[in-house]
C-alpha cells in the first residue's frame, strides 16, 4: 500500500492534522481550492500548537485541476454536508487499497447502511456505499482549532487526539492502526478504539449542546454552561443525546455532570458552529440536528429540547442566508 496520504480540506481540523503529519515527515498532500489552495502553495502551514509552539510544514496541493492517482490513505476533513461532492472530487485518489477515514462533526454517515442510510447526512446511501467497510475507519477529534488563511496560520487551542477504530462492531483494527500509525512521531497522538461509536457519541453529547447554544447565542461555552438560563437548556440536550446513544445500543464515557462541569471550567474556545456564522459560512445542521432526531425517531426516543433549539438554529442559518442546499 501507497504511504502517502491525502487530506481532503484545509479547514481549522484539516490544516491541523495536515501541519502535524508534515512536520513529522510524513508524505502529505492537501485538497483544496481558491485562496486556502494558493495560501498553501506559496506560504505552506504554519501550525501553532496550544504549548504556543510553531510547526512549519510544505505538504503538497491539489486543487482539482488534475487527476489524482490512487493514495494509502484519504482523510476528509470537510464538513458532512459536503463529504458527497469531496468524495466525487477525489474519486481517483481512492483505490482497492486505499484506507479512507472521515472526521467529521455529528452523527457520521456510517452509522448507517446502503439500505439503511442515515438520510440527514447520506439521503441516498451512496456514502455508506463508496468505500468497503473493511477499508473505511471511523475517526472523531476533540482539539479545537481555528485557522487563518491570510496569514497562512493554524492555531489549535486546546490538546487534543484522533480516535480511530473500524466502524463495524468487532471488526479488523488493521486498518484504524494503520492510519493511527502515520501520526507516529508527529506532535499529535492518535489511538484506536475497539468502539468508535461510543467515542463519537461521547463528543456529540458535547457537540450537539454546545455549537447549536454557541451558535445562537455568540457566547463561548463555558459562558453557555454557566448562565443560569442555558445552562439547564445545555443540560437537557446532553441527556436527550445520551439516552438515545444508549438506545442505539452503545453510550458515552463519563457523566453529563462531568462533562458539564469541564465546559463550564474549561470551555473558553468558540465552537466549529460559532466560528463559521462568524465568518459567513454555512452552517452544518444535518449531521449536529436532523440526524440524530432521525435516529431518535427510529428508537423512539423524544428529544423535545434537541428539537427546539434545532428549529431555531436553522431559522437563523436561513435568515442569514448560511444554510446550505442538502439541508
Amino acid at each position: 500500500m501507497s504511504e502517502q496520504i491525502l487530506i481532503v480540506g484545509a479547514g481549522a481540523i484539516g490544516g491541523m492534522l495536515a501541519g502535524y503529519l508534515g512536520a513529522a515527515g510524513r508524505d502529505v498532500t492537501v485538497f483544496a481550492r481558491g485562496l486556502t489552495a494558493r495560501t498553501i502553495t506559496e506560504r505552506g502551514i504554519r501550525l501553532v500548537t496550544p504549548e504556543q509552539t510553531e510547526i512549519h510544514a510544505r505538504p503538497r496541493v491539489a486543487d482539482g485541476s488534475t487527476p489524482l492517482a490512487p493514495f494509502g490513505i484519504v482523510i476528509f476533513a470537510t464538513k458532512a454536508f459536503s463529504l458527497g461532492a469531496a468524495l466525487a472530487q477525489v474519486r481517483g485518489a481512492i483505490g482497492p487499497e486505499t484506507l479512507v477515514a472521515p472526521v467529521v462533526n455529528g452523527v457520521p454517515w456510517w452509522f448507517g447502511t446502503a439500505q439503511q442510510p442515515v438520510r440527514a447526512v447520506d439521503p441516498r446511501g451512496e456514502l455508506a456505499a463508496a468505500v468497503a467497510p473493511d477499508r473505511l475507519v471511523g475517526a472523531v477529534t476533540y482539539s479545537p482549532a481555528w485557522r487563518s488563511v491570510e496569514n497562512a496560520t493554524w492555531t489549535q487551542t486546546v490538546p487534543g487526539q484522533l480516535t480511530l477504530g473500524p466502524v463495524t462492531a468487532g471488526g479488523d483494527p488493521f486498518a484504524a492502526a494503520t492510519i493511527a500509525q502515520a501520526f507516529t512521531g508527529s506532535a499529535f497522538e492518535a489511538v484506536v478504539s475497539d468502539d468508535i461509536r461510543r467515542a463519537v457519541w461521547n463528543k456529540f453529547v458535547t457537540n450537539a449542546a454546545f455549537n447549536t447554544l454557541c451558535a445562537l447565542t455568540g457566547a463561548r461555552q463555558c459562558d453557555v454552561a454557566r448562565d443560569a438560563g442555558t445552562g439547564p437548556v445545555a443540560e437537557a440536550i446532553m441527556r436527550e443525546v445520551q439516552a438515545l446513544a444508549m438506545a442505539c445500543g452503545s453510550g458515552i464515557i463519563g457523566s453529563v455532570d462531568a462533562k458539564l462541569a469541564q465546559a463550564r471550567d474549561k470551555g473558553i474556545h468558540k465552537p466549529s458552529t460559532l466560528q463559521d456564522f462568524e465568518a459567513g459560512r454555512e452552517i452544518e445542521i444535518g449531521a449536529l440536528v436532523d440526524a440524530p432526531l432521525e435516529l431518535a425517531g427510529r428508537q423512539g426516543v423524544p428529544m423535545p429540547e434537541l428539537t427546539h433549539i434545532g428549529a431555531l438554529l436553522r431559522l437563523k442559518a436561513a435568515v442569514a442566508g448560511l444554510l446550505p442546499a442538502t439541508t
